[in-house]
């Protein structure tokens, strides 16, 4: 029997939520210019927005992809709205209307055939197809978890490759991600995500690990992967890719905070016990489009963001962990109960810090 083996993934799921691909997907403002340009009376209508306000939608005929993990399709242009369905990663879907609201009136075709035609977020959609789609087996040359969504941010644990197992692969994602066919529990063929370098011909010395991103200015762009000079957590995660010059993995546009020390008089209200892990804005934490903006909106700052169950911390929540004052400004599909994501950047930074348990803090202010 083969042994099985497990790789430790320190990174507990954070939130970033996905960048804009290099596509536009036209918005409101954007369409009613473009109808102006040709000279086209902009074909417009009133919609309930399903939280008693209403939108002005206009007429848009384009095909779109999914890029969230999971779009809710929505029987009104809102959260308001009912739930009648999703459409899940690489789903392409047909627009048929925008709204003024940054909503999306889309039609979806099931497996069965039948259609959803409903609307969903833009920033859920592109107008690039996420997956490219390919079709060979290869075999995995170590062991790793398969994921329902090409992102440690947000993807969590369905299945397990183990080394030396024939892999089918079905799609591509930047190169970074695989999509494979998996059985699941039940014995049914399903679809999740792997890291490509896990995969012989895909690991280190292929075309796919020496791709260089630097910028012209040297730097590495945001969610690009950068290679860890270590051996601990990210170590597998990243194996087979390119240094940055410095060695030091700096991920360009990362805003450095200030740590801040909890004041000897502050209030402090103790929270409990809780596993600590870290995360950075790459294409292995965050997915291939992360570009270090959290699920709150606001900017990723090192020293100071950390990523929480919302239902525990609240966000804005000043925590302190280990005497470091951070805030609650992110969350993720793996942040449960007691497990706090703390933002750091780079992936070198992350594995020197690990995993670890400590008291955490809630400041009172």
């Amino acid at each position: 029997m083969r042994k099985k083996t497990f790789m430790i993934v320190a990174i507990c799921a954070s939130l970033l939520i996905p960048a804009e691909i290099p596509a536009n997907v036209m918005n409101y403002e954007e369409t009613i210019t473009s109808y102006n340009q040709e000279n086209k009376a902009p074909q417009s209508f009133q919609l309930d927005d399903g939280a008693g306000g209403t939108v002005t939608a206009v007429a848009q005929n384009d095909t779109l992809y999914v890029i969230a993990k999971s779009a809710i399709i929505r029987s009104k242009p809102g959260d308001g709205g009912e739930d009648l369905g999703e459409a899940l990663f690489g789903t392409t879907v047909q627009r048929v209307a925008v709204c003024d609201n940054s909503w999306s009136k889309v039609t979806v075709q099931k497996e069965d055939g039948a259609e959803i035609n409903g609307y969903v977020p833009n920033d859920h959609l592109s107008d690039q197809a996420v997956v490219e789609t390919v079709s060979d087996t290869v075999t995995a040359v170590q062991d790793c978890d398969i994921l329902d969504f090409p992102g440690r941010k947000d993807g969590e644990v369905v299945g397990e490759v183990l080394e030396d197992d024939e892999v089918v692969r079905t799609g591509s994602i930047d190169g970074i991600w695989s999509r494979i066919v998996y059985e699941d529990t039940s014995g049914s063929d399903q679809e999740g995500y792997i890291p490509t370098n896990v995969l012989e011909g895909y690991n280190e010395g292929s075309q796919m690990a020496q791709a260089d991103t630097s910028t012209s200015d040297g730097t590495v762009e945001a969610g690009s992967i950068h290679k860890s000079s270590g051996e601990g957590i990210f170590a597998d995660a990243v194996d087979g890719v390119t240094s940055t010059n410095d060695g030091a993995a700096a991920v360009a546009g990362v805003v450095e905070g200030t740590p801040i020390s909890v004041s000897s008089d502050a209030a402090l209200r103790p929270l409990g016990m809780f596993r600590i892990t870290h995360y950075c804005p790459c294409s292995i934490c965050c997915g291939p489009w992360a570009n270090g903006i959290t699920s709150t909106g606001v900017i990723a700052v090192t020293n100071r963001t950390i990523a929480v169950d919302p239902n525990q911390i609240p966000y804005g929540s000043k925590v302190v962990i280990n005497g470091q004052i951070y805030v609650a400004e992110d969350c993720g599909g793996a942040i449960k109960e007691n497990c706090i994501d703390v933002y750091v950047g780079s992936h070198e930074e992350g594995e020197s810090k690990g995993v670890f348990y400590t008291e955490v803090y809630l400041l009172e202010e």
